[in-house]
């Protein structure tokens, strides 16, 4: 058992890992990160740095940790307009698969990981399944923010929390999600037009389309910063991506009234808890996301 272990470890140290990581406006999460990233061991790994940030800051303060831990990498300065997550991530997969990675995995900045194995022991479990994805825990309540998720075609949306035993699932959200390259070439990168929100459930729900198996690993975990850079459930960000996107994502993937007239209801009666200047904002989204071309 030990020797099959080590052997995978062997191999699983020749095959290089590709992490992209987009920053926004948010120096404060960066040390964490770095230093997560740091600790791991027993990985093979390049980071891709993609800055969407308007201030200076975060491109700085990661150049200065990159050095300071001496981790190999590759920034990607946009220049201070924000391109989205979406084309955000896409730069650092193609500057990947450019660079010959194996594996690429999508992480957000806003993680810590409490484990030095966490990397490793993903990347190990790509020797059963195509994608793999950890349990994500909220930081710092300790609220399980992620454990399964799936695609409810009924309601248009992709939950966090399926409570299953089954260790294969549709969906998980790429805030860190690591895959085999290979998935790109025959998917597809992510749909840009999304932005920021939804764009992982559109790869993903090509990904389960085509046939390729998700594995949910329990026995690794990390924490996650929730809505660091995008400020909250109901800032106007949010509001106005979040739903414009979920319409976009069922008109393009599901196809059915249903879930569109379900949104657009659970949207109206989200009213009360949002400002009144916010409305028209929420009015925009809903047309914006049932007239843009699919």
């Amino acid at each position: 058992m030990k020797a099959n272990l080590g052997k995978k470890l062997a191999m699983n140290q020749c095959k290089r890992l590709g992490l992209v990581t987009v920053l926004y406006n948010s120096p404060e999460i960066l040390n964490d990160f770095f230093e997560s990233i740091n600790n791991q061991k027993n990985i093979n790994f390049h980071l891709y740095v993609i800055d969407n940030s308007s201030l200076s800051e975060p491109l700085a303060l990661s150049k200065v940790l990159v050095e300071q831990y001496k981790l190999p990498v590759t920034f990607i300065d946009n220049k201070g307009k924000n391109v989205g997550v979406a084309a955000g991530n896409n730069q650092g997969i193609k500057a990947a698969l450019s660079d010959g990675c194996h594996y690429i995995g999508l992480i957000n900045n806003d993680l810590i990981f409490s484990k030095s194995d966490v990397l490793v022991s993903l990347c190990l479990s790509l020797n059963e399944y195509d994608l793999v994805t950890p349990k994500i825990y909220a930081y710092p309540e300790g609220d399980v923010w992620f454990e399964e998720g799936y695609f409810d075609n009924l309601r248009g949306t992709t939950p966090h929390s399926l409570i299953t035993d089954k260790s294969v699932m549709p969906y998980a959200p790429t805030c860190f999600l690591i895959c085999k390259s290979e998935i790109f070439e025959v998917c597809g990168i992510m749909d840009e037009w999304y932005f920021a929100y939804y764009d992982d459930s559109d790869f993903l729900y090509r990904v389960n389309k085509a046939g390729y198996q998700l594995g949910f690993i329990k026995s690794v975990y990390i924490q996650h910063k929730v809505s660091s850079s995008t400020g909250g459930s109901y800032s106007d960000f949010t509001i106005y991506y979040a739903t414009r996107n979920r319409l976009y994502f069922i008109r393009k993937n599901i196809k059915k009234i249903l879930p569109l007239f379900f949104t657009v209801l659970s949207r109206i009666f989200t009213f009360p808890k949002i400002k009144y200047k916010q409305y028209g904002l929420l009015v925009k989204a809903i047309i914006d996301g049932l007239r843009a071309k699919v």
